[in-house]
């Protein structure tokens, strides 16, 4: 499975990209000429829901046991911020970029390890907070068409999309409780695991206009993902840091919204928008590096990741600046 070693981080990369995409294109003198350039800048909150869970099995066959570890970071409540810009040209050829950004401000994780097979023979269990950052970024490109309802006297905006994103997770485990043995606290507690999903999507956006000052606006996309994560298990002397174990594997996503958009003047609108994401991986590699405590020789060991699920709901306000 290709390695990932090399890629970043940095979740304002895809904003980048997309800001000069869109820079580009509102100062093509060609396109200032014809008077053909539209676009949207939308700032908006959110809050959102989420819940990030992967298991291991005991052998790269996936046996021994078929379950043998599962962290569930679960109740994740996300406070974020999101921008969006969207150029048009002629009402037809549109290019977007979104970017989004959140803070975990509460949340809980727990570690499991098991003996037998189907998470039977739990041994070990700990309860934790689970905390961290969020980040999603995205541009797109699609084709508009435009219908005309006679009967309601409206149009249907129908756009195809084709585009690229990258999801990450950057999420904590503190505050921890040995629960299975009860044995209390863990003391300095402080673990990190650093998800990213990337890759392409298609995807369908329908705008119909349901009033002279509203419109109800449906995207749907499908994304393809490639799944890269390194963790910190800053209480494990037996294992290296800053990465103690890293996941690769291929995997999907899928992402459906609805907004209800009002104008409160010629250019300006308030926009109500309520979003679900599941994001979903096939089975891949667990990759953890055990330290020799006595000639500190790092030794990786390969075993199957079983699966990794980040689900999600949000919902937020946002308003929009239409030139």
């Amino acid at each position: 499975m290709q390695s990932r070693v090399g890629r970043g981080n940095e979740p304002w990369a895809l904003g980048l990209v997309a800001g000069l995409l869109l820079l580009a294109l509102a100062h093509s003198p060609v396109t200032k000429a014809q008077g053909l350039l539209h676009y949207d800048l939308s700032l908006g909150t959110d809050y959102r829901h989420a819940q990030l869970d992967w298991n291991i099995a005991g052998s790269l066959a996936g046996t021994t046991p078929n379950v043998l570890s599962e962290l569930t970071w679960h109740d994740l409540e996300i406070a974020q911020v999101t921008a969006a810009a969207q150029v048009s040209v002629h009402d037809r050829l549109v290019l977007r970029g979104r970017l989004g950004y959140g803070a975990v401000v509460k949340g809980k994780n727990r570690d499991s390890d098991f003996d037998g097979d189907n998470r039977t023979l739990e041994f070990l269990r700990s309860d934790s907070k689970g905390g961290g950052e969020i980040a999603d970024g995205g541009i797109g490109l699609g084709y508009q068409f435009r219908i005309y309802d006679q009967t309601a006297g409206h149009y249907a905006h129908v756009t195809p999309m084709v585009g690229y994103s990258r999801h990450l997770q950057y999420l904590k485990i503190t505050d921890g409780m040995q629960t299975i043995p009860a044995t209390g606290p863990i003391a300095n507690l402080d673990s990190k695991y650093d998800a990213d999903w990337a890759g392409p999507w298609l995807g369908l956006d329908l705008r119909l206009e349901t009033g002279e000052r509203t419109a109800v606006t449906i995207d749907v996309e499908y994304h393809w993902a490639d799944y890269y994560a390194k963790a910190n298990w800053n209480l494990r002397d037996d294992l290296t840091h800053p990465v103690s174990f890293r996941h690769d594997a291929n995997g999907f996503g899928f992402i459906a919204a609805m907004a209800l958009s009002h104008a409160v003047s010629k250019r300006w609108e308030v926009v109500a928008r309520v979003e679900s994401q599941y994001w979903e991986t096939d089975p891949g590699i667990d990759t953890l590096y055990t330290v020799n405590t006595v000639t500190r020789v790092v030794q990786p060991t390969v075993t199957r990741l079983n699966e990794v699920k980040w689900p999600s709901l949000s919902a937020g306000v946002a308003a929009t600046d239409r030139f």
